[in-house]
């Protein structure tokens, strides 16, 4: 077993580049770090480049059994010193895997699409994702301006759903565009001249536009709006966090189409 033990290794100087997002884009490839979440990405349709592994769990990787299950492209070994320039967290198990992105183009479904409209909490849209996959929705649009979904902290808050859920980048909103033109309703919220979520008609073809952090939805998505809802807040706060106030939303979709 040969054992990388230069941190000026040109291998890893190439797989550290990665931790930056101006890399990640540039070479379409992101890092993920542990062992779930390395099974999640090997089981996946992404496309899994290399695992790298810190030589003293070499025990612990070959207990998980990854290459007998998973089709492992190429390992490399690396001593501690290593591993530590290329983690991404303190407390790492010792396993990380550089992950080919997916470039698609998407297909239109019907269903429930969520569109995050320049969302910069890395926990908000990770949690989006997330609940965007347990509730089967159809996809998740990007607007211009949202954080790196491949951000560490992003990916690390999707717990793996990462993976499962189709992520469409619409910088120049061609896809959201589509959406409109295909008929589907989109709904945004607003505290003025909103009716009560719960009141919403919510059946059929919808797009759920939640807006950034601070400033809301941008007059742009915001002016595609079909029906505008707050969400009632009975104990008097004045907004949610926009990861929760998704999650909501997307489950009250969820339950008036399995309430027949």
């Amino acid at each position: 077993m040969h054992i990388i033990e230069s941190k000026n290794n040109n291998r890893i100087k190439e797989i550290k580049k990665l931790k930056e997002r101006k890399w990640r884009k540039k070479e379409g490839k992101f890092l993920v770090e542990g062992y779930r979440f390395v099974q999640e990405a090997c089981s996946s349709d992404f496309r899994v480049e290399t695992i790298i592994i810190n030589a003293d769990n070499k025990d612990k990787y070959d207990e998980f059994k990854i290459k007998n299950n998973f089709s492992v492209e190429d390992e490399i070994y690396v001593s501690q010193g290593v591993y530590k320039e290329v983690a991404q967290t303190q407390n790492s198990q010792g396993i990380i895997a550089v992950v080919k992105n997916k470039s698609i183009q998407y297909d239109i479904e019907d269903g429930v699409y969520v569109l995050l409209d320049r969302l910069q909490d890395p926990g908000n849209v990770g949690t989006v994702i997330r609940t965007s996959h347990a509730a089967g929705v159809k996809g998740i649009v990007l607007t211009k301006g949202c954080v790196d979904i491949y951000n560490d902290k992003v990916l690390r808050s999707t717990m793996g759903s990462i993976f499962r859920v189709p992520i469409i980048d619409d910088s120049d909103l061609e896809f959201t565009k589509r959406l409109k033109e295909s008929g589907y309703k989109f709904v945004v919220s607003s505290l003025e001249e909103s009716e009560d979520f719960y009141d919403c008609y919510l059946k059929g073809n919808t797009v759920i536009a939640v807006g950034n952090e601070g400033s809301g939805l941008s007059q742009e998505i915001y002016n595609l709006q079909d029906v505008r809802v707050k969400i009632p807040m009975p104990g008097g706060a004045e907004s949610l966090n926009a990861g929760v106030a998704a999650s909501i939303m997307i489950y009250e979709y969820v339950r008036q189409q399995n309430n027949n």
